[in-house]
């Protein structure tokens, strides 16, 4: 029998867990060059798959295709994003939309393993909120 000699996996406690939807976003430890020329860590944005309870099964499912995909990759950080609800509106859904389309406007492309830009509703969040927590991840 082996064992791995650091963990493979780190959680740490948060009351953002608490949330059963939520957006993630998920950076590698090597940067890419997207067609703006800035270079950038975040591999992906996403949601919990239809509201699932389970966020680390989601972005563990993710982060085991971007290691089967990408050489260099070996660590791949998850950054919860949260927002508070609002009656009859998928706000999660919508916060994701959203962190892609203010990557869209800083990078002028959707992150590495994003398939698709979702359609954007102006109004529902802060334009420079959005952009403060695109700009405030690791480059």
């Amino acid at each position: 029998m082996k064992r791995s000699k650091k963990p493979s996996l780190t959680l740490l406690r948060s009351r953002q867990w608490d949330k059963k939807k939520m957006a993630y976003i998920l950076v590698a430890d090597k940067s890419y060059k997207p067609a703006s020329g800035l270079r950038s860590r975040v591999i992906y944005i996403g949601t919990t798959a239809k509201g699932a309870g389970r966020p680390a099964a989601s972005a563990v499912n993710k982060a085991s295709q971007v290691f089967y995909r990408d050489r260099g990759v070996k660590v791949i950080e998850v950054f919860i994003v949260t927002c508070q609800g609002r009656q009859a509106t998928p706000t999660w859904k919508l916060l994701e939309a959203a962190l892609i389309h203010t990557f869209w406007n800083i990078h002028h492309q959707i992150p590495k393993y994003n398939k698709k830009k979702p359609a954007h509703v102006d109004g529902v969040f802060g334009q420079l909120a959005l952009e403060k927590i695109i700009r405030s991840l690791p480059t």
